[in-house]
């Protein structure tokens, strides 16, 4: 099982939808930090549908704490527009942590530098859009990560 890790979201419908696709995947969902919106948002929670009672998730609210830990005990890949290195090029395996950043400020500069070895990005031909919605972002990944172990 994969973990998709949000870090700070901003957007409810980007983590009701990353919701609903973590239960339809089986993915487990960890939710971090200081959010844009109240977990009982009812935006939230219409883009999960009524799915959350399926969906293996937690809220931690101590970004720098789940950080820390997820360093130590987990193998984890950073997705930021940053990197150079494409998502298709990293080796999947069960268990890895798919981090994403908030939607308005992606993941901490300093915290990418730290782990840069760990940063991939999901490459873009149009050099005027910056990057890809929250959502999107985390599907495309994931089915990656699913495709490698051939989970379906």
């Amino acid at each position: 099982m994969f973990t998709i890790v949000l870090l700070e979201p901003q957007i409810p419908p980007n983590t009701g939808s990353t919701g609903r696709l973590c239960g339809a995947t089986n993915t487990r969902l960890h939710i971090v930090g200081r959010l844009g919106f109240e977990l009982s948002d009812k935006t939230m929670k219409r883009a999960g549908l009524d799915y959350w009672n399926h969906i293996d998730w937690g809220y931690f609210p101590d970004l720098e704490q789940y950080c820390e830990n997820m360093v130590k005990n987990e193998t984890f890949h950073l997705l930021t527009t940053k990197s150079s290195h494409p998502y298709t090029s990293r080796r999947f395996r069960k268990g890895d942590h798919l981090v994403f950043g908030s939607e308005t400020a992606g993941i901490n500069e300093a915290f990418l530098k730290k782990n840069w070895d760990n940063t991939c990005t999901i490459p873009m031909d149009n050099p005027h859009i910056r990057s890809l919605n929250l959502a999107t972002s985390v599907g495309i990944v994931l089915y990656e990560a699913i495709r490698q172990i051939h989970v379906f």
